[in-house]
């Protein structure tokens, strides 16, 4: 790694080595404006990826297993375009499957089962049942904007949503100073929103937005119309791609530099810059470039030091534009097991939910012959107060020796261990949904465990706040203070948040509205991210 005290001055300095940052470097160094100048990502940790983490388990050598960021959906244009145009394989990522299980309130049902008012073990009133047919976040939605926009008929594809969140009023109050969950529960009865909420398997998707912004993610993301893929060698090789065509173009990466400050800085030929300090495994350094691209998340930017041009104490605006979202806790657990006991069940892939604390799992594809399986616990929000005490229990699993030496996994699993009594309680309640018995052999072997709450990432996704304009926001925070040449992108301030959309959504906006590229060549119709969905 080059010493960071000898790097010239940078055209362009990105901090963060995430699908944003290393995207930015990428199409920076590629465009016109770009080609000839310096350009360097900084990474605080020992690799880049951000939150997408992909981990090789032991006995499954074809497996990759995602820690991190998961799929995408066929609505999200500019990662399904970006994934074509790098040649990665894909596959469809099921997700209801009929076989699977639904086991809500001590009843075992099947995901078929969740469309059939008569079977479920809640009181659904008769007018309703729509809900429990094709989705309750649709009904609540044309319940919600038939009240906003004082029309009887709502096409959900038709809706100016923009239009809602800057005119809508609800119950006399504008509908972004009132909670989703607010409204949603307004708009249908309390077993409805119960059912909603146990059956979708999250915690927190119905919480924490207002209403303009949480209903249009909910339909967009979850929707009765979206369908998912995954990425057969892992999602963590979209930035490894990344990062493999910002250096072949002339781009620098630094891992093990976290930044600590930085401010505005008179440049050797006197025109105004950015000055970085850095901490690195040979001591502090400084870097000086003519802009700083911050690609980072709420929680990292709240980790700096306060001070400078940007994030000052009289800098108000920009720390109010800073905590415009919230970032939510996610945790991702894989428990690995010798063989894969629940196809005996007649279930081979996609999702089962409970309103258990584990509230939801997916059996993952392992490819190969062999035998053993795995299976991915996805948990954030409101269930995450469950897990605290487990998750801090001192005690690691202890991971079984594979027989072949050749299958044991790669570094990354071995740095992920899971808490022993958070696996011996997942595994409990695993066998509680799908009813049945605790035998050796449906005992897990491995595990490995990632908690993106941790420093420095804050949370898994941020979400929109109560009372934010998030339109205004959005065209804010990419440059948060005028004529200073700093700017910040990622999936925070997004119209996607939680997925790698929102993320090259904010770096496309960044790059085409303030630093002047056109649209990539691979996505040519491209749009900023504001102006997404009407914004």
């Amino acid at each position: 790694m080059p010493n960071a005290s000898a790097i010239p001055q940078l055209d362009l300095a990105i901090v963060g080595a995430g699908v944003s940052g290393l995207y930015s470097g990428w199409r920076w160094m590629t465009s016109t404006a770009g080609q000839g100048t310096r350009s360097a990502v900084f990474e605080c940790s020992e690799r880049v990826g951000g939150r997408l983490l992909t981990v090789q388990p032991p006995g499954m050598p074809e497996a990759r297993i995602e820690l991190g960021g998961m799929r995408f959906t066929t609505g999200q244009k500019l990662i399904q375009a970006l994934v074509a145009d790098m040649q990665l394989e894909t596959e469809s990522f099921q997700v209801s499957e009929p076989r699977n299980v639904a086991y809500l309130r001590g009843v075992h049902l099947k995901t078929a089962d969740l469309t059939h008012p008569e079977r479920i073990p809640y009181n659904i009133p008769k007018e309703d049942h729509e809900g429990v047919r094709s989705g309750f976040t649709a009904l609540a939605a044309k319940r919600f904007l038939h009240k906003t926009l004082h029309t009887q008929d709502v096409d959900l594809q038709q809706v100016d949503w923009d239009a809602v969140a800057t005119k809508g009023r609800y119950d006399e109050h504008a509908v972004t100073d009132l909670t989703m969950r607010y409204v949603y529960s307004h708009s249908v009865s309390g077993e409805s929103f119960q059912f909603a909420e146990d059956s979708s398997g999250y915690g927190s998707i119905f919480h924490t937005w207002n209403a303009a912004d949480g209903f249009v993610w909910n339909l967009d993301d979850y929707g009765a119309d979206i369908s998912y893929h995954r990425l057969k060698g892992g999602f963590e090789s979209v930035p490894m791609k990344l990062r493999e065509r910002y250096l072949a173009a002339g781009g620098e990466v630094h891992c093990h530099h976290r930044l600590l400050r930085f401010d505005t800085a008179q440049l050797a030929d006197g025109t105004e810059g950015v000055a970085l300090q850095f901490h690195t495994n040979d001591g502090p350094r400084t870097v000086h470039a003519r802009r700083l691209i911050l690609a980072m998340p709420r929680r990292s930017l709240e980790l700096l030091e306060q001070s400078g041009a940007v994030l000052g104490a009289h800098q108000k605006e920009v720390h109010q534009l800073i905590r415009s979202v919230t970032p939510i806790p996610l945790f991702k657990l894989i428990l690995c097991y010798r063989r894969r006991w629940w196809e005996d069940l007649g279930i081979t892939r996609g999702q089962s939910v409970t309103d258990l604390p584990v509230r939801q799992c997916y059996y993952w594809p392992v490819g190969g012959q062999t035998n053993a399986g795995a299976i991915l616990i996805y948990n954030d929000g409101q269930d995450m107060d469950y897990w605290e005490g487990l998750r801090d229990h001192p005690d690691k699993f202890s991971n079984e020796p594979h027989t072949d030496e050749s299958q044991f996994p790669a570094q990354e699993w071995q740095q992920h261990p899971a808490p022993a009594l958070m696996v011996k309680e997942a595994h409990r309640q695993l066998l509680a949904m799908h009813n049945v018995e605790d035998t050796p052999e449906r005992r897990p072997y491995s595990a490995a465990y990632r908690d993106w709450g941790d420093d420095p990432f804050g949370g898994g996704a941020n979400f929109w706040r109560q009372y934010v304009n998030s339109r205004q926001v959005s065209r804010r925070i990419v440059q948060p203070v005028k004529d200073v040449p700093v700017y910040i992108c990622g999936e925070a301030y997004s119209h996607a948040q939680g997925w790698v959309e929102g993320a090259l959504m904010t770096a496309e906006d960044l790059l085409q509205s303030h630093l002047g590229l056109q649209p990539p060549a691979f996505a040519p119709h491209a749009t900023p991210s504001h102006h997404l969905h009407g914004y």
